[in-house]
């Protein structure tokens, strides 16, 4: 019996924090290289054009521990 995504899902998030770090780098190392080049130099982007938006002051930095914080205060993480 193969388990559909939700299924999947479902059972990695019964995993510990460390394990879903290690399941979720196993997943992306199996994204064939051109894929992974493509997600790198999206996320390249995206990252330049937040520093961009950070330093024409469009946006505003916040400590890592609030932003988790209030992350975790939601349920999302």
């Amino acid at each position: 019996m193969s388990l559909n995504r939700t299924q999947i899902m479902t059972e990695a998030m019964k995993l510990d924090a460390l394990e879903r770090e290690a399941l979720a780098e196993e997943i992306l190392l199996s994204i064939r290289d051109a894929d992974r080049e493509q997600i790198d130099a999206a996320w390249l982007m995206e990252a330049r054009r937040r520093d961009a938006a950070f330093e024409a002051r469009q946006t505003t930095a916040k400590p890592v521990d609030e932003v988790i914080q209030r992350l975790l205060n939601k349920g999302q993480v």
